[in-house]
């Protein structure tokens, strides 16, 4: 009988020996399995990945946008550029379209051929292109002195800059038509074509171009020459950015005559806008314009003097 329940015991101190190995190896059997798993699941998703990211790039180039790429909990986020993203309006469909224009009345002042106070008119427009820059307007000054008219002076004129892509070059042309009943000359037509460069730009306020070219004149009117004039062209042209609501334009130009030694001409004027209404566009504008000529005719000053300040709209 003792023999038989010790037999029994030891066959149950062996059961209960086997019954932890038994364990032991099935929870390490399910941990490398568990492992293995995991690894497969990372690389699915870092192959993932690497596709939405393709896609996101693709999509990018497309739209021209930027696409947020986003990881998995704690991967880096960052963001997916197109490879070129030009940051250049849209040109017009047509020359008659992209045009801002500004219309200007107000009272002006005259030193020179007549002492006056008159009222000056001008609509002036510009469109700018991403091939072009092109500036036109007309304006017209009007005044009397004790009754009598002293002062009726005219001017339209267009200028267009060709743009050369990647470069501070520009090519130019110009046209003007002046009309001055208070001259030797009735009428006067005058072009000129040549070249300008960006001597120096910030890209947020400031722009000087130079310009040099060739050109000529031709005056109509009794005590006119009538006769074509060459002559050269050298300029400087700023565009200033005060502020917000403020800009300056303002040029000036020397025009040697090839004709005759010596003899010249030299136009400046300034333009300061302050902007009062963005809604309306209303603006305050104040400048002057001034001319010289070196060979005026007899009874006629050499140098023209017009200053002015008025109400303007842009529209």
């Amino acid at each position: 009988m003792y023999t038989r329940n010790h037999a029994v015991f030891a066959a149950l101190l062996a059961c209960a020996g086997l019954a932890p190995m038994t364990i032991a190896n099935d929870t390490e059997s399910e941990r490398a399995a568990a492992l293995e798993r995991l690894e497969q699941a990372r690389i699915a998703f870092e192959a993932a990945r690497a596709e939405l990211e393709a896609a996101q790039r693709e999509a990018a180039a497309v739209t021209g946008g930027a696409i947020k790429a986003e990881g998995g909990e704690g991967a880096e986020e960052h963001w997916l550029q197109p490879e070129e993203e030009a940051d250049v309006p849209e040109d017009p469909d047509s020359w008659a379209d992209g045009w801002a224009f500004k219309a200007v009345v107000g009272l002006t002042g005259a030193s020179g051929n007549s002492e006056n106070f008159s009222a000056r008119a001008a609509i002036d427009g510009e469109r700018f292109t991403s091939k072009t820059e092109t500036k036109a307007g007309i304006s017209y000054i009007y005044g009397t002195s004790d009754g009598n008219k002293d002062t009726s002076r005219g001017v339209a004129f267009v200028k267009n800059d060709w743009l050369i892509q990647d470069s501070k070059w520009r090519y130019f042309g110009e046209g003007k038509y002046e009309y001055d009943e208070f001259q030797q000359w009735d009428h006067r037509l005058s072009g000129a074509l040549g070249l300008g460069y960006e001597l120096y730009e910030n890209e947020d306020t400031t722009l000087l171009i130079g310009r040099a070219g060739i050109g000529a004149y031709y005056e109509i009117g009794d005590q006119a020459d009538e006769k074509l004039v060459p002559e050269g062209l050298i300029g400087l042209e700023l565009r200033h950015k005060l502020s917000e609501n403020a800009k300056l334009n303002a040029t000036t130009t020397y025009y040697p005559s090839l004709d005759e030694l010596g003899e010249f001409r030299w136009n400046t004027g300034a333009e300061l806008e302050v902007v009062m209404d963005a809604d309306s566009g209303l603006t305050l504008n104040t400048g002057f314009e001034h001319r010289h000529d070196s060979q005026p005719g007899a009874g006629r000053k050499p140098n023209d003097l017009i200053y002015y300040m008025g109400l303007g709209w842009n529209f």
